[in-house]
């Protein structure tokens, strides 16, 4: 996982990126699957970034949101990266 003093400073150089899942996504379970080996998150947390991801999306660097992503396709799952606009 990325400092979160170097992320705020790649943040502030180059924009946010957001990533969203793309719509009709049938089950969220290898959604659930990705989120908990990419953040070591307890079940409760991955659902509820898989709910944000399902709504507004997740916002990072560009780097960590390609990266979730790729993991994300690699299961099958449909998902955009595009600019943040905060």
């Amino acid at each position: 996982m990325t400092p979160e003093n170097i992320r705020q400073a790649l943040i502030q150089a180059h924009g946010a990126a957001r990533l969203r899942l793309s719509s009709g996504v049938p089950s969220l379970v290898p959604v659930l699957k990705v989120l908990r080996e990419a953040g070591e998150l307890s079940p409760a947390e991955a659902r509820a970034q898989a709910t944000r991801l399902a709504g507004a999306g997740l916002v990072g660097t560009f780097v960590e949101m390609r990266i979730l992503a790729g993991r994300l396709q690699a299961r099958a799952v449909t998902v955009t990266v595009e600019p943040a606009e905060e």
